[in-house]
């Protein structure tokens, strides 16, 4: 059984709380053994638009497939959450630059070539990804503000 306070009953995913804990824990362990760690901050791209044109049972339906998404296309030690409305975080162990930047144009790419459709009407869907590396010094507020502003970047890339 999933404990509530850790799980996102929506998409049955780690919620906010989980991730913030499990990231404490990876920086601690960066620091300790020298492990490497992405932090990885999803954004779905035009949810509000979907839920405003289509309802929020539509904006649902794509979290909870874009939960699914990402989770078939992660390694189980991986971390994936929803950290709020249309926010998700990733924290990815042992990848280096070239990889976590392959592994955001994989899930770019599966997102669009989704076929998502809700009350036989095609939603195209995307997201911005924005990604650091916990580094020695940094805090977990650090480290999602500067992946954060990564994925705003990337946002902005695309807009």
């Amino acid at each position: 059984m999933k404990l509530r306070a850790y799980h996102d009953v929506l998409t049955g995913l780690p919620n906010r709380r989980f991730f913030f804990e499990s990231l404490d824990d990876r920086v601690a362990r960066c620091r300790r053994y020298g492990d490497n760690c992405a932090v990885l901050s999803l954004d779905v791209d035009k949810l509000k638009v979907i839920n405003d044109e289509h309802g929020h049972a539509a904006g649902d339906a794509l979290l909870m497939r874009l939960a699914e998404i990402l989770k078939t296309h992660t390694r189980t030690t991986d971390v994936v959450a929803r950290i709020g409305g249309d926010e998700f975080g990733l924290l990815l162990d042992n990848l280096n630059d070239d990889q976590v930047a392959d592994k955001i144009d994989f899930l770019i790419e599966q997102f669009g070539a989704e076929n998502f459709g809700h009350a036989g009407k095609r939603l195209p869907f995307g997201a911005s990804i924005g990604y650091c590396f916990v580094g020695p010094q940094d805090t977990t507020d650090g480290l999602m503000s500067r992946a954060d502003a990564a994925m705003y970047r990337a946002k902005d890339k695309f807009e």
